[in-house]
């Protein structure tokens, strides 16, 4: 019997002006199916989070508090086209690759200097010396030929105008120490 006093209930006319009308006619189609449940439920919560429009300081801390994440909203929107319309992401991925192939050809090379050096041992064994000890000499020549090559063409013959000539050798302090390191190791 309750239930049916509960449902039936008696309204009453408030007179509020048309644009407000409309306005909380859009609103409440959002929140609730009536005017009537939608004003109870924004009661209740301004009465149980005990919030009153005529507190200024809430208010004011509530309007910044919006204005603050208005403000960070655009922040994220501005560092998320960056991020998409920027170079950065393009010079991660060109410097990955590379990384990526470095550490491909150091894997090869290393399996190169394996394979070598298993061949080099069997040599060593039989006494003899075999087309692959042969092809290995060979390239190694030709790789240190081309380096003396190289050192050469850096040379150029200055004349001075007082005293003799001399020669100059154009070549970076790291390709001197490299050259000297390589030397060092076959000796």
């Amino acid at each position: 019997m309750e239930l049916k006093k509960k449902k039936i209930s008696d309204f009453s006319a408030i007179s509020i002006n048309r644009i407000v009308a409309e306005r909380y006619r859009e609103f409440s189609k959002k929140i609730s199916k009536s005017h009537t449940m939608t004003l109870e439920l924004m009661m209740d919560f301004f009465e149980g989070a005990k919030i009153s429009p005529k507190n200024k300081y809430l208010m004011n801390y509530m309007g910044s508090e919006h204005r603050l994440s208005k403000r960070l909203d655009y922040l994220e929107e501005l560092l998320r086209n960056w991020e998409k319309n920027s170079s950065i992401p393009k010079i991660h991925d060109m410097l990955k690759k590379v990384f990526d192939f470095a550490e491909r050809e150091e894997k090869n090379s290393r399996k190169d200097l394996e394979l070598q050096q298993k061949i080099y041992d069997q040599s060593l064994r039989r006494d003899k010396v075999t087309q692959y000890d042969n092809f290995m000499l060979k390239e190694n020549w030709k790789k240190e030929r081309k380096r003396v090559l190289k050192l050469l063409n850096q040379i150029t013959l200055e004349k001075s105008r007082f005293g003799k000539s001399y020669y100059k050798i154009e070549i970076e302090e790291s390709d001197l120490e490299s050259l000297k390191q390589d030397l060092n190791k076959e000796l």
